[in-house]
C-alpha cells in the first residue's frame, strides 16, 4: 500500500471531486453552447484526471478496500473510523440528493440526466473513503 500524507490525500480527493463536477459542467456547457467538442475535450481531460486521482488516492492507499471490505477484515479502530465515515456520508449524500432533485425541479424543469445520476452513484461510493482520507492522520 502506498501511503500519502494527509495534505496530499486531501489534494487528490479534491481533484477527484472537482474532476467529477467538471465532467458534468462540460456536459451542460456543451448543451448550452450547442458545441459537442466542449464536452468531448473537457470531459475527456476531466475523466482522465478523475481516473488518475481515483487510483492515486483510493486504490493505492487502500481507502477503497477499507470502506468496501467486510467488518471481519478490519480491526476495532478501523471499524469505528469506517462507521463514522458512513454515518457522515449518509447525511451529506441525502442532503446533496435532495438539493439536486429540488434544484432540477425548480430551475432546470427537466429530468436529471443519466450522467448526473451516474456521477451521484460514484459520489456515494467514494464519499466514505473521502471522509476518512480527509479526517484521519493515518490510514
Amino acid at each position: 500500500m502506498n501511503q500519502l500524507s494527509k495534505t496530499k490525500r486531501q489534494i487528490w480527493i479534491s481533484m477527484n471531486f472537482l474532476s467529477l463536477v467538471a465532467i458534468i459542467v462540460f456536459y451542460y456547457a456543451s448543451k448550452y453552447f450547442a458545441e459537442p467538442l466542449v464536452f468531448l475535450v473537457g470531459g475527456a481531460i476531466s475523466a482522465i484526471v478523475l481516473i488518475i486521482s481515483f487510483i492515486k488516492v483510493y486504490a493505492q492507499t487502500g481507502l477503497w478496500k477499507m470502506v468496501h471490505s467486510g467488518k471481519h477484515n478490519l480491526d476495532e479502530r478501523q471499524m469505528e473510523v469506517v462507521m463514522n465515515a458512513l454515518r457522515y456520508s449518509y447525511v451529506i449524500f441525502a442532503i446533496s440528493v435532495l438539493i439536486l432533485i429540488y434544484g432540477f425541479t425548480l430551475f432546470v424543469k427537466g429530468p436529471i440526466h443519466v450522467l448526473v445520476a451516474g456521477g451521484f452513484l460514484y459520489f456515494a461510493h467514494i464519499l466514505p473513503a473521502a471522509i476518512i482520507g480527509f479526517r484521519e492522520n493515518e490510514i
